[in-house]
């Protein structure tokens, strides 16, 4: 029985909350079946509808109970994240990771938390280049370790561009690569992909603006600079 008295321990101040009626029907669930899958489907509910921190309390429960569990570990991990626990946060994706080498969700949210925890990036940076070599046709995993080496990435974003040209990101970011190196047409065509792709990227906008300039073509930059400042009234509008 020692492990109904650890969850409803676990459970107990979450009991006097205003929660759903999903919310209390996992728990009554969790309750009478701790298992893996229903201590994240209720983990995972309370993250998503009511709050980050019951949702933490449930995967910190769940990932003592079960600590080979990568995806319970993943659950902590956005928990931590969501309270902004960042190192603690990276720290528990990246033990998901080495729980489970294959769990590209592990991965994924790694890749986007790579430049919150410097104390942390040595660590996601082998893990990242641990997922290229296993998915080397994943676009998300060269794009995400292609961030991580800074100028030397360029060869990972073209990659996942060739593996899928749809990703926004990875255009802009190989334009910005392309801009500090001095090749000023390479990035001038990314940043136009960027805003075919997403009109509202900005920062694309300004950054091709003044790229316009700076290569003499003022029709095309006075183009772009309209368009920000017309957004910013728009936003300037609609924040009274």
């Amino acid at each position: 029985m020692r492990w109904w008295l650890g969850l409803a321990l676990c459970l107990a101040p979450m009991l006097a909350q205003d929660f759903d009626e999903t919310a209390r029907q996992l728990e009554r669930t969790a309750r009478a079946d701790p298992s893996e899958e229903h201590l994240f489907d209720l983990g995972s509910y309370l993250l998503a509808h009511n709050g980050f921190a019951p949702g933490l309390t449930v995967f910190d429960y769940a990932v003592k109970r079960y600590p080979k569990s990568a995806r319970l570990r993943v659950g902590l991990g956005v928990a931590l994240y969501s309270l902004r626990r960042y190192d603690e946060a990276v720290e528990r994706l990246c033990e998901a990771v080495d729980l489970d080498p294959s769990d590209t969700k592990a991965l994924d949210f790694l890749g986007k938390m790579e430049d919150i925890s410097p104390q942390y990036k040595s660590e996601v940076d082998r893990r990242l280049a641990h997922f290229v070599k296993l998915y080397p046709k994943n676009a998300a995993a060269n794009y995400y370790y292609g961030l991580s080496q800074g100028e030397r990435g360029e060869p990972y974003l073209e990659k996942a561009l060739q593996l899928n040209p749809a990703l926004t990101e990875a255009h802009y970011h190989l334009g910005l690569l392309q801009e500090n190196a001095g090749a000023t047409a390479k990035a001038i065509e990314q940043y136009r992909i960027v805003i075919e792709q997403q009109p509202g990227f900005f920062q694309a906008h300004y950054r091709l603006a003044r790229l316009y300039q700076k290569s003499g073509k003022r029709d095309l930059a006075e183009k772009e600079f309209a368009l920000i400042k017309n957004r910013a009234r728009q936003q300037a509008a609609g924040a009274q």
